[in-house]
């Protein structure tokens, strides 16, 4: 009987162990979290403490030299002999005049800096600065483009419709009082995959901005429909390089910020639209390759500049204390144009003698020769930090369908992560 009763009180001991063992185990992970979580307290609030005095020392006109008192404090501390103490004083004080210089020429260009942008131009009820100096940037993008061609040849109709391989690039962007920079990397062109090169340059201000783009792409791949028969076309049949300029001012710009939904330089408060004027530039050679397998397709030289001016609209609307969306659209008819094809052919010569004759053919203006820009944004902003997407879209047709019509669109789609410091 007793042998029976401290068995059954051995299992019940064994049980309630069991039972404590998940709520120890919990217990001291939560503890291990605990303590690392107030470790990283402790780094982010050392290196904000030390983020403020930087900050503080750039204000003095001293950012070079704000670690001179923890400096001077650990040499205090080190074991180090007062000979070897005034000789590295002694080397030390010819940097300290140097950073001072320097330090001047900073605070000197910081001051312009803060100057142009503090600036008020614009009605602050509805537009204003961020109050951090710095941006950082964190981005993905992807553009595409695409070509269309419609002619007619002894009555009968021939489309091509082409496209390029898309284009993803991951970049980062830095930004100081609204002057920034960014580097982007193509990790399809680093390992190979991709032979189209692309090149972005934009600016926007509330008054004006632009956008340059350059495509240079070898991945054109599509088809092409005579009358009733398809033909496929593969890659590398048809290049193409082409330079895109846009540029807008708009009038409402006390107001209406366009940088706020594509730069993020500023903060737009209250909702707000503008009309705009503008003016384009669409220059491109396409180039047809030869090929035996696809007869359909001429070999040619198609060169495009086309110059043209417009008027559209944009509007920044503001729902509640965070988000932001932009739509806007710039569409400008050409006003100058300088068009036409070569096409080269193989010919005999009074002597039989095979020779190359290239055929120069001006491509006809026909009406709506235009150059289109559409953009659209949406940001989502809390605290010091801010996330969305952008989107440019850019759409021009030139030529008449009698001779050679061509159609081009090109799109980039950009999302963003970033924070202000």
């Amino acid at each position: 009987m007793k042998r029976t009763t401290f068995d059954g009180i051995k299992a019940s001991l064994i049980l309630v162990c069991l039972m404590l063992l998940p709520s120890l185990t919990l217990a001291q992970t939560a503890g291990n979290h605990k303590r690392l979580r107030k470790k990283w307290r402790e780094i982010l609030q050392t290196a904000d403490s030390l983020r403020l005095q930087l900050r503080q020392s750039a204000d003095r006109g001293k950012m070079l030299q704000w670690g001179d008192s923890i400096l001077m404090a650990e040499l205090e501390k080190s074991q180090m002999s007062d000979k070897k103490k005034a000789k590295f004083m002694k080397h030390y004080g010819k940097i300290q005049k140097r950073l001072a210089l320097y330090d001047r020429k900073l605070l000197w260009g910081d001051s312009l800096l803060a100057a142009r942008y503090n600036k008020k131009s614009f009605d602050t009820a509805y537009i204003a600065r961020p109050q951090a100096r710095w941006t950082v940037k964190l981005r993905g993008n992807l553009s595409g483009a695409d070509i269309q061609t419609k002619t007619k040849e002894d009555g009968i109709s021939n489309k091509t419709k082409v496209m390029a391989d898309f284009r993803g690039t991951l970049s980062m962007a830095v930004a100081y009082r609204g002057i920034g920079l960014g580097l982007a990397v193509n990790p399809a062109k680093l390992a190979g995959k991709n032979r189209d090169y692309e090149f972005n340059l934009n600016s926007y201000s509330n008054r004006y901005g632009f956008d340059v783009v350059y495509l240079s792409s070898k991945t054109y791949h599509g088809h092409t429909d005579v009358g009733n028969e398809r033909v496929d076309i593969p890659k590398g049949l048809i290049s193409q390089k082409a330079l895109n300029l846009n540029f807008y001012y708009a009038f409402n710009s006390r107001k209406f910020s366009f940088p706020a939904a594509f730069s993020q330089s500023y903060i737009q408060k209250r909702s707000a639209g503008s009309w705009m004027v503008g003016a384009s530039f669409d220059g491109s050679k396409t180039v047809v390759g030869a090929d035996e397998e696809h007869p359909s397709l001429k070999p040619m030289t198609i060169r495009l500049n086309e110059f043209a001016i417009g008027g559209g609209y944009g509007y920044n609307l503001v729902v509640g204390k965070h988000l932001l969306f932009h739509l806007s659209a710039l569409p400008t008819l050409t006003v100058y144009s300088h068009d036409y094809t070569k096409v080269r052919s193989e010919n005999t010569d009074e002597d039989g003698q095979a020779e190359t004759v290239t055929t120069r053919t001006s491509m006809k203006y026909h009406f709506p020769s235009a150059i289109v820009t559409g953009r659209g944004a949406a940001i989502y902003s809390w605290r010091n930090k801010f996330a969305g997407a952008t989107a440019v879209y850019n759409f021009s047709v030139a030529g008449s369908e009698e001779h050679l019509q061509l159609m081009r669109n090109k799109w980039r789609l950009r999302m963003f992560f970033g924070f202000r410091f």
